[in-house]
């Protein structure tokens, strides 16, 4: 088994140890709440409002006093000292005792940090905002964010529960709808390129941000490789089956490891009005061999035409077994648009397995109330949540403890865990849950075979 790197940091263990997707209960030292600890890849999240409100902190070196209590405070100093080396400690990290002869009397309205508030109450609001439109640099003037649209476009945000940004300007951007492999339109003629197992990201001129409208965090080396008069829509990558590690770099403050993530640049909004080819060679004139921005942390993606249906799954097919995540599909001389559009077509394989019910994770939000997910062991033994595919009518009549499930998803992590799962059915002709069989390369963290 491969070393896990949280198993011990200096010398220093976990009092408890999770494994990646493994979560536990913790009770609140001071109320009745009970919040929840999961591990994702190298990270940890609480459900208490004072790790969500760490904003100004990476996913990966973010703390609360509920870690701290079922890790072990020795061990979380360790932890966010190997994830983060050059940033600052957390606020809060550390506090100085209030002197009783100079303390003020406690406020009787809690702070918005105060980690034993309940998590709904800081729950952003779900109100219409106007979104920032991706044609355009960045301008002085404010604008407002709007409600995110669900979208299987894998988002740093959505990815590790992050909420949309409620202060920040939301990219308008093109999205994909899906193609399928039987039924689709003929794709000859359509453009083909890899869909990359990357992060979303709009740069507007100035900086880059996620779908959502959050700020990534490159260093000053890396924007200074952008032209400044352009938008631009891509992915921040760090190769074939290293999502979870993209993740964690790009969302990580002074992190030493950007030395390893390129920007993949599939669009130019800027030109949006444009036919797609006119930007893409507008494209290689910025960052193609001799061109004015030209480097080697900046790639435009390639494109190739289609001859073919065969030839489409023919190229899935080279990808999948490369390691990559899919394909995408582009109409000639298409536009660009600032939402959702059949002009962009994704395909990706996915594959069905089956897990038992274990357990209920309470709904948030709109779904407070009732089911927000189930809790699912696999054949394998291995623990995970999945709330994505359940209807409004089974989050209130949810299947039952025992129950085994059908759920879809598109590969494992590095532990062996479903990534970004989807209920699909209960499986009423099982009685015991059965995993998928998965090829290596489809398993994250895997060696791609040779080319």
């Amino acid at each position: 088994m491969a070393h896990d790197e949280l198993a011990e940091i200096n010398g220093i263990k976990p009092k408890v140890f999770l494994r990646d997707g493994e979560e536990k209960e913790v009770s609140s030292m001071s109320s009745n709440s009970v919040y929840k600890v999961k591990r994702t890849f190298d990270h940890f999240y609480c459900t208490c409002p004072a790790w969500r409100n760490q904003s100004g902190s990476p996913v990966n070196a973010r703390t609360c006093k509920h870690l701290k209590s079922l890790f072990g405070e020795k061990y979380e100093e360790a932890r966010l000292k190997l994830k983060n080396p050059d940033g600052p400690p957390p606020k809060g990290a550390t506090k100085k005792p209030v002197s009783r002869a100079k303390a003020k009397p406690a406020l009787k309205r809690k702070k918005a940090n105060d980690d034993d508030e309940d998590e709904d109450d800081v729950e952003p609001a779900k109100r219409a905002r106007k979104a920032v439109s991706a044609s355009k640099p960045a301008s002085k003037g404010k604008g407002k964010a709007v409600n995110d649209e669900d979208d299987e476009g894998e988002d740093v945000d959505e990815a590790d529960g992050e909420a949309p940004a409620t202060s920040k300007l939301k990219p308008e951007l093109l999205l994909a709808n899906k193609w399928d492999i039987e039924t689709g339109p003929d794709p000859a003629g359509w453009w083909i390129s890899e869909k990359l197992d990357g992060v979303r990201t709009y740069y507007d001129g100035k900086q880059m941000i996620s779908r959502l409208g959050n700020p990534f965090t490159p260093p000053k080396w890396f924007l200074e490789k952008l032209p400044k008069e352009v938008t631009l829509d891509g992915e921040l990558f760090g190769g074939r089956g290293e999502f979870q590690s993209t993740v964690s770099i790009v969302k990580t403050v002074n992190s030493p490891h950007w030395h390893n993530i390129t920007f993949q640049v599939f669009d130019i909004p800027s030109k949006g009005d444009s036919p797609f080819e006119t930007r893409i060679d507008y494209l290689k004139t910025l960052f193609g061999p001799g061109g004015s921005h030209a480097s080697d942390k900046v790639e435009i993606v390639a494109h190739e035409m289609a001859t073919s249906r065969q030839h489409v799954l023919d190229k899935l097919k080279e990808i999948e077994s490369l390691g990559g995540e899919g394909l995408m599909l582009r109409k000639p001389g298409s536009i660009y648009e600032g939402r959702r559009s059949a002009t962009l077509l994704k395909i990706k394989t996915f594959y069905d397995a089956e897990a038992v019910v274990t357990g209920y994770v309470p709904g948030k939000g709109r779904h407070k109330g009732t089911t927000g997910a189930l809790k699912c062991k696999m054949e394998s033994g291995k623990t995970f949540s999945v709330g994505t595919g359940l209807s409004d009518k089974q989050r209130k009549n949810p299947p039952k403890v025992g129950a085994i499930i059908t759920y879809r998803f598109q590969e494992l992590t590095k532990d062996g865990v479903p990534r970004f799962p989807s209920y699909i059915c209960e499986a009423i002709d099982k009685d015991k849950p059965k995993d998928a069989e998965i090829p290596e390369h489809r398993k994250a963290g895997a060696e791609p075979a040779d080319a």
